[in-house]
C-alpha cells in the first residue's frame, strides 16, 4: 500500500502565520514595556503586527483581492520591512528613522496604479523593496554595531538569507516557469512559503530578544565600571585594568599617577555643589583627551589615578602636562579668576602590585600636598 503524499493546506498555515506572527509582535512589545530603553523591540515587534495584518488581509478573503485590499496589504508587508529597518537603526542609537522606514511605503504607492494589472510586476517592486530594507537591516547591525554581540552576528546572517529570499523571489517573478517549486516561489503566496515564514519568523523574534539581552547585560557590566558624574572608568574599573596591564608588562617598571584636586572643599562652598561637579568633569575630560584608554581612573571624592608602562621620568611629564591643562580648563568652567589646580604623586616600581603602586603614589602626594599644593611629586 502506497503512503498518500503529504498535502499542506494554504489556509492553514496562513492561519498560522498570521497568528504566530501576532504573538511574537505582542511578546517584543510586551518586552519593551517591561524595559523602555530598548525602543527597538516596539519597532520589531509592531514589524511583526504589520506583517501578519498585511498577509490575512490579502490572503483570507473570498475571492481574488481588489484593487484597495491589494494596495493597502501590500503596504502594510512594505512598512513591516521599513519597521524592522528602523528597529535596527534605533538599536544602534543611530538618528534618521521616520523617511527610511517609510519611502519603500511611499515607492509603492505612487508605483502601485501602473502596476497593479500585472501580478508580475507587482511581486518584482514588492520584493524589491522587502529584499533591499531586509539586506539595509542587516548592513545596519554589521556596519554600525555599538558593540560586539554574538546574536547580532547570527541577527545579520538571517536577515541577510531574507534579503536574498526576497530578492531572488522577485526575480523569478520577471517571468513564470514550468518548475512547479520556482513557480510556487514567484506566485502572490504559497503553502511553502508560509512554511518558511512559520519557521522563520520565531527564529528571528528569538535572536532579536537574545540580543536585547545581550545589551542589557553589557550595559549592566558597563554601569557598574563607570563612574556616573564624569563617565570615566571607577575604582574598581581602574584597579582591573592596572592589574591587567602589571601582569603584561612582565616586570618592566610602571609609572602610577595619583591626583587629588586642590581646594575641593572650598570650591563646593564658594560656587555650589553643581560647580563642583563641573570642575570633577573637567578633570575626567582632561584624563580622557591626555591618558590611553583604560589607563585612568576615578578613585572617588576629588581623587583620581592612572597607570602607565613608563619610567618615572616620562610618567611626571605627563602629570605635569595635566596639571597645566587643568589649571586653564578650570579656572575656565568656574567663569572666574580663580585658581583651580590638582596635586600629583607619582610612584615607578617593576613588579609589583596595583595596590602598592596606589599606596606609594599616596605616599608622593601626602609629599605634594604638604609642599604647597599644585605640584608634581614623585616616590
Amino acid at each position: 500500500m502506497t503512503a498518500a503524499p503529504m498535502v499542506l493546506d494554504p489556509a492553514t498555515l496562513t492561519v498560522a502565520f498570521i497568528l504566530l506572527s501576532a504573538v511574537l509582535g505582542t511578546l517584543l512589545i510586551f518586552s519593551w514595556t517591561l524595559n523602555r530603553r530598548l525602543n527597538a523591540m516596539a519597532w520589531w515587534g509592531s514589524a511583526f503586527w504589520l506583517i501578519a495584518i498585511g498577509i490575512g488581509w490579502a490572503n483570507l478573503g473570498k475571492g481574488p483581492p481588489s484593487y484597495a485590499v491589494l494596495l493597502l496589504a501590500n503596504s502594510l508587508g512594505i512598512l513591516s520591512y521599513g519597521a524592522l529597518y528602523v528597529g535596527c537603526r534605533v538599536f544602534n542609537k543611530r538618528r534618521g528613522i521616520l523617511l527610511p522606514g517609510g519611502l519603500g511605503l511611499i515607492v509603492w504607492v505612487c508605483a502601485f496604479p501602473f502596476i497593479h494589472q500585472s501580478q508580475g510586476y507587482r511581486l518584482i517592486l514588492a520584493s524589491l523593496l522587502t529584499g533591499v530594507y531586509a539586506a539595509l537591516s542587516a548592513w545596519e547591525l554589521r556596519r554600525h554595531a555599538i558593540q560586539a554581540l554574538a546574536s547580532q552576528r547570527v541577527t545579520v546572517m538571517l536577515l541577510a538569507s531574507l534579503a536574498v529570499f526576497n530578492l531572488l523571489r522577485g526575480l523569478l517573478g520577471i517571468s513564470l516557469t514550468s518548475v512547479p517549486w520556482i513557480d510556487t516561489f514567484a506566485r502572490r503566496w504559497s503553502s511553502e512559503m508560509a512554511l518558511f515564514l512559520v519557521v522563520f519568523g520565531p527564529t528571528l523574534a528569538f535572536m532579536f530578544l537574545s540580543m536585547a539581552k545581550e545589551r542589557l547585560k553589557f550595559e549592566y557590566k558597563q554601569a557598574a565600571l563607570v563612574d556616573d558624574l564624569t563617565g570615566i572608568p571607577n575604582r574598581r574599573a581602574f584597579l582591573q585594568a592596572a592589574s591587567k596591564l602589571l601582569d603584561r608588562l612582565n616586570g618592566r617598571p610602571a609609572s602610577c599617577l595619583l591626583f587629588d584636586l586642590d581646594n575641593f572643599k572650598a570650591i563646593n562652598d564658594r560656587y555650589g555643589h553643581a560647580a563642583g561637579d563641573r570642575i570633577l568633569c573637567v578633570f575626567g575630560d582632561l584624563l580622557t583627551k591626555n591618558l590611553p584608554r583604560g589607563a585612568f581612573g576615578r578613585l572617588g571624592g576629588e581623587e583620581f589615578a592612572a597607570i602607565l608602562p613608563v619610567g618615572v621620568q616620562d610618567a611626571a611629564e605627563v602629570a605635569e602636562k595635566i596639571r597645566h591643562a587643568f589649571a586653564a580648563a578650570g579656572m575656565a568652567a568656574l567663569g572666574s579668576d580663580e585658581e583651580v589646580t590638582v596635586s600629583v604623586g607619582c610612584a615607578t616600581a617593576p613588579t609589583t602590585t596595583a595596590e602598592d603602586l596606589l599606596r606609594r603614589a599616596d605616599h608622593a602626594l601626602y609629599r605634594a600636598k604638604e609642599s604647597g599644593r599644585n605640584l608634581v611629586v614623585a616616590a
